[in-house]
């Protein structure tokens, strides 16, 4: 189940949206619950809108928070101490994830995982999204990605949800800004700079003049790219920018167009003499075809590239990417808030959204080399990670 992996969590928006607003009739009537209501137990469920390293890494964050504050056992922190999902996944993990915060739920415990409200809607036919809603036995939904948030943000009646790594919850109608919602039930993480820092970052260490973006034509792509982002970052910093436009695949059979049209796209944009190439949020599996899209034209013109997906496509051959997202941090802040609300009678709907992650930096020096980039010992000391051998870190 490779197909849009990346980009499933902040794609599909528009779908979704027809899906629930047809929906919306199945929470009429329906009683809000009472958080806490039974024992004092916040329950809890999760959802997600496909299964995703980064998710599954921000739920084992999570867990190991409650673990510090006592709901989960600490031999679960034991068993997990070296688990990085963000560099490492498979398909199942988060399942299993779920299945060993259950079994590690402390009795009497003020929070409690739900063993039997797990979803992952990749898996799910669109009938069945409505068991996730208004169910009798949680409390709080943890709702992972986009398509999860926009489904809860205009079905759940009953029950909060708090939404984490979202592409744009406020462009998504999940809440209205960083400080409203459109109920008293709902929550989403909100970094309101992401792609500003990218960019800053990107044109400050590798000071390209003409960059060359590839993205679908689409609105969903037009938004989880960042387009309006790089538009006035070109207006501030004054370089050029020049677009290739190409679908992303429908299934797995489409992957052989998609990658011949990538490098047809690529090798235009280095005809138009751009120096650094944008690797925007796609569906590249960077460890099988990553290194191969760039050795077709990119390296060879020794044309410097930027990573828009964080640092997985560094690690396998993209010349410099920063962090968008920090799994602890956000965690920290998600319990945080979680216990303002449950232990000191904060408001649910004044809980505090904004979560901007400390960027971290990473280099693929062999990239460097290739391409007779010379990276200064100045900016070395800003690095966080120096990837070698085009994936060893």
């Amino acid at each position: 189940m490779k197909t849009r992996i990346r980009v499933a969590a902040v794609i599909c928006v528009i779908s979704v949206l027809s899906i629930v607003i047809s929906s919306d009739v199945m929470g009429a009537g329906v009683k809000e619950n009472v958080p806490g209501a039974d024992g004092g137990i916040i329950r809890i469920g999760y959802s997600e809108s496909e299964e995703y390293g980064s998710f599954t890494q921000l739920l084992l964050d999570i867990a190991l928070e409650l673990v510090e504050e006592g709901s989960i056992d600490r031999s679960f922190a034991d068993r997990y101490k070296n688990v990085n999902y963000e560099e490492k996944f498979s398909i199942g993990d988060t399942r299993k994830l779920w299945d060993d915060i259950c079994d590690s739920n402390v009795s009497g415990a003020k929070y409690r995982f739900v063993r039997e409200a797990f979803f992952n809607m990749d898996d799910m036919d669109r009938h069945e999204y409505r068991y996730m809603i208004n169910r009798d036995d949680v409390d709080i939904m943890f709702s992972m990605g986009t398509a999860s948030g926009v489904y809860f943000a205009r079905n759940e009646k009953k029950n909060r949800f708090m939404n984490m790594y979202s592409g744009d919850p406020i462009e998504s109608g999940i809440i209205k800004s960083e400080t409203e919602r459109y109920d008293n039930r709902s929550f989403a993480l909100v970094d309101t700079t992401p792609y500003i820092r990218q960019l800053d970052a990107g044109y400050k260490f590798l000071k390209f003049k003409k960059l060359g973006v590839v993205y679908e034509d689409s609105q969903d792509a037009y938004i989880y790219s960042g387009i309006s982002t790089i538009e006035a970052k070109a207006d501030e910093y004054g370089f050029e920018v020049v677009y290739e436009n190409v679908d992303e695949p429908v299934d797995e059979e489409d992957y052989d167009r998609y990658y011949s049209e990538l490098k047809k796209a690529y090798r235009k944009l280095v005809d138009e003499g751009i120096d650094c190439l944008l690797v925007t949020l796609s569906s590249i599996e960077y460890e099988d075809k990553m290194q191969e899209l760039l050795d077709d034209s990119i390296i060879p013109a020794k044309v410097k590239t930027l990573a828009q997906d964080e640092l997985t496509p560094v690690a396998n051959g993209v010349l410099f990417g920063i962090t968008m997202t920090d799994s602890a941090e956000s965690a920290n802040h998600v319990v945080k808030q979680i216990r303002r609300f449950a232990e000191e009678g904060v408001a649910f709907e004044e809980l505090d959204m904004v979560c901007e992650a400390t960027p971290k930096i990473g280099v693929n020096y062999t990239t460097a080399s290739k391409i007779g980039f010379d990276i200064s010992f100045k900016d070395l000391q800003m690095v966080d990670y120096i990837y070698r051998n085009d994936k060893d870190k």
